[in-house]
């Protein structure tokens, strides 16, 4: 017997088992890892949604589902076209269908890259389609801000808003119309910092100019204490709302994440 066919047969004779305690890695956890992408979800691929992070359900406040109902819920779906996605629902009445992303492990410092392909259904005034949520610093004494950054609907336009420090609300500084049943490809810069911090954003590949400051860079409290990123639907009680989320990714490196989104 040849060398090489012993080796083979002793490989066989003993298989190695995985270490107890460690799972065994996936192939979806495997190319996640190897492209360097803390998220990577690609409805067309078939992922669960799950990949996205962890479920927020809310129904009345305070009321919080630990798993989909009949009428509020994420789920791998198929848009009105037959597309597959992930198919955000909650009806009318109801306050949130949410993922948290990367939950609390986003870091002070770090440069986070996050690509977004989004549909929507209805567009009711006070819904958000994406929140970068403070949990540590979100009160008066901490000096923080509840959602430093948001994506949210009024007036059937799309409003991108930042909040520098509690009390002091929202403030609009970027808006476009967007129309139901309509495919949008949108990306953020953030360099998560407390003080000299910034944002960019992209729309449909091409770089925003903010209202306010008359460029393409936002500065700012990005990252009060702890601050993650939210895909779904929050807000928009006053009717029933349904989102497809097509794709989301988030890296460090703007290179490892999807090019088309800033128009190369």
């Amino acid at each position: 017997m040849q060398l090489s066919q012993l080796f083979l047969s002793l490989l066989l004779a003993f298989p190695v088992s995985p270490v107890l305690g460690e799972p065994i890695p996936t192939r979806q956890s495997l190319d996640t890892r190897a492209s360097g992408l803390l998220v990577d979800f690609n409805a067309e691929r078939g992922d669960d949604p799950k990949k996205l992070g962890t479920l927020n359900l809310e129904k009345g406040k305070g009321n919080r589902p630990k798993k989909n109902t009949n009428d509020l819920y994420i789920k791998l779906d198929n848009d009105w076209k037959g597309k597959k996605c992930a198919h955000f629902h909650h009806k009318s009445g109801d306050r949130r269908a949410e993922y948290h992303a990367l939950k609390g492990l986003t870091k002070s410092g770090t440069t986070y890259y996050i690509t977004y392909n989004v549909a929507l259904e209805q567009l009711p005034d006070g819904l958000i389609l994406f929140q970068w949520k403070e949990y540590k610093a979100n009160n008066d004494k901490d000096g923080g801000a509840n959602i430093p950054l948001a994506l949210e609907l009024r007036k059937k336009k799309l409003e991108f808003s930042h909040t520098l420090k509690w009390k002091q609300g929202r403030k609009v500084q970027w808006t476009q119309d967007v129309q139901p049943h309509k495919e949008y490809k949108i990306s953020l810069e953030i360099l998560a910092k407390a003080k000299g911090g910034h944002v960019k954003l992209w729309f449909d590949g091409k770089p925003v100019t903010f209202d306010t400051t008359k460029s393409q860079t936002l500065t700012g409290n990005t990252f009060p204490a702890q601050s993650d990123p939210k895909f779904g639907i929050y807000g928009g009680q006053t009717q029933t709302v349904d989102s497809y989320v097509y794709q989301v990714q988030i890296g460090t490196n703007k290179n490892d994440v999807d090019q088309s989104y800033f128009g190369n």
